[in-house]
């Protein structure tokens, strides 16, 4: 089976998504084309970054991973291919938008898409690469024509910055990678460190998020605490989630706004700092 694991901003209220996976099939008609997410929020290609690193290993090697958050598409930036050293391979454009799986996974090649034979068009759109520039390539890729075919190799490609969670005294500080559906706080800080401070089942916690301080407890599942009331959790991704029980978390915690980052203040639990 070849996957095309795929992810836009673009929504699903035009016509956009189904054009781009219209092209994929017509190259490569047995491809398993799987939506991540149409749904990132415009032009947010941080969000994109951090979904793509939580969808990642859920997807088998060989993967194709689509992604379009392009608010430079017609411009200077590159469009670009890579083969990550696990054999999967990411279309899109060159923004930042696979730093993370890079530092995860190590990029094996890199090249610029500039080799026509594999466009949709021959002369693409200004303001539709993924119609006509990465659904292709993903495609083609997906049938297992060669990275090198599809344009020159390049020694480096655009990272955003990473702030990494670190640990000061009693407190954790990381950042909000995103918000669920659900209003939960997705954070970069994973799991295991968590763990690795001894935090228990049931330690009350403190949330701090700008100059306002909020009581947690620290629970497996959403429904070990009343409703109204706020968890940290690991999600099954492996990441600390912020999360108030049938409530958003977004809107209780932020009231709606975007605060970059987030501090998990611990209980006298025996840690190792």
């Amino acid at each position: 089976m070849n996957y095309i694991a795929f992810l836009t901003d673009w929504g699903i209220a035009s016509y956009y998504v189904g054009a781009a996976k219209s092209v994929m099939k017509q190259i490569n008609p047995r491809a398993e084309i799987i939506d991540i997410t149409h749904d990132i929020g415009p032009f947010n290609v941080g969000e994109a970054m951090h979904i793509l690193q939580r969808a990642f290993p859920d997807f088998p090697p060989r993967t194709v991973f689509c992604a379009v958050v392009d608010y430079g598409v017609g411009t200077g930036r590159l469009p670009i291919a890579i083969e990550l050293q696990n054999g999967s391979f990411l279309a899109g454009p060159d923004n930042g938008i696979f730093t993370l799986l890079i530092e995860q996974y190590q990029m094996k090649t890199a090249v610029i898409l500039q080799n026509p034979d594999y466009f949709y068009h021959l002369a693409p759109s200004s303001t539709f690469h993924g119609r006509d520039i990465f659904a292709p390539v993903s495609a083609h890729l997906s049938l297992g024509i060669p990275i090198e075919k599809f344009g020159p190799k390049l020694e480096s490609i655009a990272l955003l910055p990473v702030t990494h969670p670190v640990i000061h005294g009693d407190t954790l500080t990381g950042e909000i990678a995103f918000f669920d559906h659900f209003g939960n706080i997705e954070t970069n800080i994973p799991g295991q460190m968590l763990r690795n401070l001894g935090v228990q089942l049931g330690d009350r916690l403190t949330i701090i998020v700008g100059e306002n301080s909020y009581p947690a407890t620290y629970s497996e599942a959403y429904g070990s605490i009343e409703r109204g009331q706020i968890l940290v959790h690991i999600d099954s991704s492996g990441f600390v989630e912020i999360a108030v029980n049938q409530e958003s978390a977004k809107m209780v915690l932020l009231n709606n706004e975007s605060i970059g980052t987030i501090q998990i203040q611990l209980p006298n639990c025996g840690n190792n700092l």
